[in-house]
């Protein structure tokens, strides 16, 4: 869309940004509700070992590359019938949402799992944060030479592979300091 329209490529890229935004704030709400109601209801060694278990399960679910995620991608159907800016926000807040699409590492997870856990009141902080970053590569990669090339290429699938072993390798890495912490609490 850049290519053929700048203006509509613009519009498009700040409504992915404005929707991701609401969505994050949406998830937020619901993440420090929950977190609060856990932080009532169990205590910090708990809270800790579950974190330690999130951790370690989603680090191996990478580490296998297997990150959990919907096979889903955004809709579709929208590209012929909605403005540029609508799309975007519409696309934005479904990516927003960040269950309802593919993930490339469980890092999104844990963050949550961690923010519920241990500090509901980060919670808009973080999952605005996640939104607002992903519209920045959305942004970054759009601008880019290679979206000339829609077709997804071997090189970007090492790249996801070693993301995910990356990913995994910090989950685990996680969860032993979640382990210790809570052993020592």
């Amino acid at each position: 869309m850049l290519r053929r329209d700048r203006a509509h490529g613009v519009r498009f890229l700040v409504g992915l940004a404005v929707g991701g935004t609401l969505a994050g704030a949406v998830l937020a709400v619901l993440a420090y509700l929950v977190g609060s109601a856990v932080q009532a209801i169990l205590p910090m060694t708990v809270r800790l070992w579950l974190l330690a278990l999130a951790s370690a399960a989603f680090g191996l679910a990478d580490l296998a590359n297997r990150t959990p995620h919907v096979w889903r991608q955004v809709p579709q159907r929208f590209v012929h019938r909605l403005t540029p800016g609508v799309l975007g926000l519409v696309w934005g807040f479904d990516l927003g949402l960040l269950v309802t699409t593919q993930k490339v590492a469980s890092l999104i997870w844990v963050s949550v799992t961690a923010v519920v856990l241990l500090e509901p009141t980060a919670a808009a902080g973080v999952l605005v944060g996640i939104a607002l970053i992903a519209s920045v590569v959305v942004t970054a990669w759009s601008m880019s030479e290679r979206t000339s090339d829609l077709l997804v290429s071997r090189k970007e699938h090492q790249w996801v592979t070693i993301i995910r072993r990356a990913s995994g390798l910090a989950l685990l890495i996680l969860a032993l300091l979640a382990a210790i912490q809570a052993w020592g609490g």
